[in-house]
């Protein structure tokens, strides 16, 4: 395999991984050395991050709690509505006892990105959400 390929079966990889949202394949691909940098500049500063905590994922055994941080990145089916939709999450997770099910799930989501998307999907649709 030519030097060309590699690195295209490196990147296509990387894309799937991520794609796949699957912290072991991302650090399977990571150097040892592995920085991550975020951009644009006009963002809130996110830092750099390393190997580890660039598909970090909290795990706490003993109250059954995992906590993910996720990208979110698509298009609404909604007639008129153009926009990428990109957003992000921080998801807790409680278990049950026996690890099997999920019995509590909490959301956090960044309500401004939301909120600017959700005025689009009203415009186009003109149909506002009922509050409580």
């Amino acid at each position: 395999m030519s030097l060309r390929e590699q690195m295209v079966q490196v990147a296509r990889a990387w894309i799937k991984a991520h794609n796949d949202r699957s912290p072991d394949a991302i650090r399977a691909l990571a150097a040892d050395d592995f920085v991550a940098h975020f951009f644009p500049a006009s963002l809130p500063a996110q830092g750099d991050k390393d190997r580890e905590g660039y598909v970090d994922m909290i795990v706490d055994e003993s109250q059954r709690k995992v906590v993910i941080y996720l990208d979110s990145r698509g298009t609404a089916a909604v007639p008129g509505v153009i926009d990428l939709y990109k957003n992000q999450y921080v998801h807790k997770i409680t278990l049950t006892d026996d690890v099997k099910l999920v019995k509590v799930f909490d959301s956090f989501i960044d309500s401004q990105a939301m909120m600017a998307f959700m005025g689009k999907v009203f415009a186009a649709t003109g149909v506002a959400p009922e509050g409580k």
